[in-house]
């Protein structure tokens, strides 16, 4: 399916799209699709892995909450600003990552609080649209950019 495919489906409503990729629509300017993908998905997992208790790992909120570190920060601030910073898309992109940086940060301070039930309340509501939202602008970015 292809990733114009792929958004469209998921701005219908439907969930049950996968995303799968040709090596030309995966990477932009050296940027992986998937692995961002999977990078933001996995912190679903981390962070209720650490409300459960679960978690064997300690994240500091203030890192947490940045959102330069990761890969796909790191690309926003580096090739992907001085590529495509003049698009619309780079710019929602960037918006709502740190969005979701800001709002994980929140789920481990609130946890950290003894506020379980905000925590996930905002890890199942916000977190989630968040996430959501992330992957769908890191398409709308990615197809945007190779046309």
């Amino acid at each position: 399916m292809s990733l114009k495919d792929w958004l469209l489906k998921k701005l219908s409503g439907d969930t049950s799209a996968k995303l799968e990729l040709s090596a030309e629509e995966e990477t932009l300017s050296g940027l992986n699709l998937k692995n961002v993908i999977d990078a933001h998905l996995d912190w679903k997992v981390k962070l209720n892995s650490t409300l459960d208790g679960s978690s064997t790992e300690k994240y500091e909120v203030k890192t947490v909450s940045q959102d330069n570190l990761c890969i796909l920060g790191k690309w926003l601030y580096g090739p992907g600003k001085q590529l495509y910073s003049k698009l619309p898309e780079y710019e929602a992109l960037k918006k709502v990552h740190a969005e979701f940086h800001v709002c994980a940060g929140g789920i481990l301070n609130d946890h950290n609080n003894g506020n379980a039930d905000i925590a996930a309340n905002k890890l199942g509501r916000e977190f989630k649209d968040l996430s959501n939202q992330i992957q769908l602008d890191l398409v709308r970015l990615f197809t945007t950019a190779k046309t």
